[in-house]
């Protein structure tokens, strides 16, 4: 057996500039995540036959197919088939995901579980691609799922681990891990699910579609969030978490401005709570309209934060900042 594990992420600043081809209309700004111990987990087992069995834990589902040449494209569960059918093995298999981030989060677990079917994958037919490579294929493949172009920021904490810097170019992405100790960085954050799966509220091909229209308002509100992801990207070069706080804020406000439906009522009353109690700033998870929300918090006054957001009904997710990306060893 092959077992394989990635972890998710909080992004920090400058997502939706991660997607082809926004980047390159404001200057290839950087979009800053961190990985966290909330895993997606796959484990592959060999058959003796070519049956291809696939089971999804979390999103109770399974299928199985005479071979691999049985893979249908259209499949409930066709980032699997699809990558399995990618990855082409000789022999049968088995294949169980699980996420321990709930569904509809938006801390990236769905990235971080391809990440992990892709290393699995590689280690059983021989590792035939590089990380870089990996991420790639991942993130082409996903476009072909959702239909849409697919950003690439979460595929790197999930592969890499750390607080982390991805870096869309003119040739391919680069990426660094930042000098900030992800223990201390925990010190500073709370993670709340909402209790509701996020509905996209921010359609990010919706936006890309206009900013390429030359939309003046969502230009102007895509512009800020690169001024902060820039300013943030400064900050953590240094190894600075004091500075975060108001960058994280700004980038919050500049989200709502360009997608209002990011944020609903039970969100926004959760930040008013936080922020009474001495939270510092806050703001929602990937694409918003429900999932989760990260706050930026005084390490002093964290517990009482986090005791008047489970108060006002969300749920805490106790986490960690983690260092490693993506884990795949034979059981």
């Amino acid at each position: 057996m092959i077992k394989s594990s990635a972890p998710t992420r909080i992004d920090l600043a400058g997502g939706t500039l991660d997607i082809w081809p926004l980047h390159l209309f404001f200057g290839n700004a950087p979009t800053l995540n961190a990985a966290i111990d909330l895993y997606a987990t796959v484990e592959l087992s060999p058959r003796k036959d070519k049956r291809i069995v696939l089971r999804s834990l979390d999103l109770n589902l399974k299928a199985s197919f005479s071979s691999l040449k049985a893979l249908p494209e259209n499949h409930p569960l066709q980032l699997l088939t699809r990558t399995v059918k990618f990855y082409a093995p000789k022999s049968g298999l088995e294949i169980s995901t699980n996420c321990q981030a709930p569904q509809g989060s938006g801390i990236g677990g769905s990235s971080a579980l391809n990440i992990a079917l892709h290393g699995a994958l590689n280690k059983f037919v021989g590792g035939r691609f590089n990380k870089q490579e990996m991420i790639e294929i991942a993130r082409n493949i996903e476009t072909q799922v959702i239909g849409v172009p697919a950003g690439c920021q979460d595929y790197f904490p999930a592969m890499y681990g750390g607080v982390r810097s991805v870096n869309p170019g003119h040739l391919g992405i680069a990426t660094e891990t930042l000098p900030v100790k992800p223990k201390e960085l925990t010190r500073h954050m709370v993670l709340c699910y909402t209790g509701k799966p996020r509905n996209s509220g921010i359609n990010n091909w919706e936006v890309t579609k206009k900013a390429i229209d030359g939309d003046k308002k969502v230009i102007a509100h895509l512009s800020a969030i690169r001024d902060c992801a820039l300013e943030m990207h400064q900050l953590l070069k240094k190894g600075r978490i004091s500075g975060m706080a108001p960058v994280f804020a700004r980038e919050w406000k500049a989200r709502k401005q360009l997608a209002p439906s990011i944020s609903t009522p039970q969100m926004e009353k959760l930040i008013r709570s936080a922020l009474k109690k001495g939270a510092l700033a806050a703001k929602v998870c990937g694409a918003g309209g429900g999932g989760c929300l990260a706050f930026i918090v005084p390490p002093g006054k964290k517990q009482s934060i986090i005791d008047e957001i489970t108060f006002q009904g969300g749920k805490v997710l106790p986490f960690q900042f983690v260092s490693r990306g993506v884990a795949t060893r034979h059981r």
